[in-house]
């Protein structure tokens, strides 16, 4: 906040000046009261200076109703021989403040700024005030429990690119052109060859690939799909996990699934593996839990089962290992990936998924509650 000028530049800006003259020379004594009353405002401390007291400067010295502007107007009350000595003479002193006010501003204008930021510095090392406005969205809440627990069980967090490659999202996961697995997903192409990730098993090939084995990663993210109902949206997240190394079996995975979802939810709950079908895994199976809304009795939520479904899992396809250079006869791995906003809806008692993104107000406000 930038400080009061002081008195003298106030009295400068707002006393009205005598512009009464019946000769030459008192004209000259006129303007040299004029001339000094400038360089003053001019002169003042730069810390006084704003773009109001700056435009105050220019409007009291140069503007229409300035003295200078009446001086010119009151010529008549010179004879006509003084008139052109006294009309350059005034000319003179405008000019003369002209370039003076344009001199000031250019000279002092990054001054003043850094004198102004210089003040308003923030210490970004302070501690940040409780403030008690929003909530942190419950899918957002979801992923840091998820990416916690999973790293508190030794997962390293990898990354991947969203914009994808065939070979990446389908070929390198066992899934070639023709294969029609394919068709069980509605995926957004962008090109020929180029597409929305599908799911974040994308990284999974990349790390395979470019970081060699063994491996134990999750690889949370967005994932893009065309569906919109109580339990699917086009743009939701995902957290993929790889385990490859020698000696892995299903009880491995089943023991990590079920440890990090008793996390999750703050106490254990029911899970369960029903045999299914993936490309990129086998044997393979989809995980269900049972229905927070119900607790197994059934409702909307599950449509009747009292399970809700989080995602699939199963032992990494030898096909996909040998396609990212992993000799299958040395190494084995599992693999498992859930929406996280399945699992936001499971924890915080939510039955339509779309109400999370739709600005439901009433919703976010029984979570603050919470």
């Amino acid at each position: 906040m930038t400080s009061a000028p002081d008195k003298t530049l106030v009295e400068i800006l707002s006393t009205s000046v005598n512009v009464n003259y019946t000769d030459i020379d008192e004209l000259n004594a006129l303007l040299g009261e004029e001339r000094r009353r400038f360089e003053h405002a001019i002169g003042a401390p730069l810390e006084t200076l704003n773009d109001a007291l700056a435009d105050e400067i220019r409007i009291r010295f140069s503007g229409k109703k300035s003295p200078l502007q009446e001086f010119l107007k009151s010529l008549r009350n010179l004879q006509a021989t003084e008139r052109k000595d006294a009309g350059a003479r005034i000319n003179e002193l405008k000019s003369t403040i002209d370039s003076g006010i344009s001199e000031f501003l250019a000279k002092h204008q990054k001054a003043a700024e850094f004198l102004r930021l210089k003040r308003e510095t923030i210490d970004s090392t302070l501690p940040l005030p409780d403030l008690n406005i929003g909530v942190r969205h419950p899918v957002s809440n979801t992923m840091n429990l998820l990416v916690g627990a999973l790293r508190r069980l030794g997962f390293t967090v990898v990354d991947g690119p969203e914009l994808e490659h065939d070979f990446y999202n389908f070929e390198a996961l066992n899934q070639p052109a023709d294969h029609p697995a394919r068709e069980m997903q509605d995926t957004m192409f962008l090109a020929a060859e180029w597409l929305l990730r599908s799911h974040t098993s994308n990284v999974q090939a990349h790390a395979m690939l470019e970081r060699g084995v063994p491996l134990k990663i999750i690889c949370p993210g967005y994932v893009y799909r065309r569906d919109y109902d109580m339990t699917h949206i086009p743009s939701f997240r995902q957290v993929e996990c790889l385990v490859v190394d020698k000696g892995v079996h299903m009880g491995n995975m089943r023991h990590t699934i079920n440890s990090f979802l008793g996390e999750v939810f703050g106490r254990p709950v029911k899970t369960r593996f029903r045999s299914s079908y993936f490309p990129f895994t086998e044997p393979s199976a989809e995980l269900d839990v049972e229905c927070q809304q119900c607790f197994g009795k059934g409702c909307r939520s599950c449509k009747g089962t009292g399970w809700s479904e989080l995602g699939g899992c199963g032992m990494v396809n030898r096909n996909v290992l040998r396609t990212c250079g992993v000799d299958p006869d040395e190494y084995g791995g599992f693999a498992f990936g859930f929406g996280i906003d399945r699992i936001a809806m499971s924890r915080y008692g939510i039955s339509d998924l779309r109400s999370m993104y739709e600005g439901d107000i009433p919703l976010f406000k029984n979570l603050r509650n919470q």
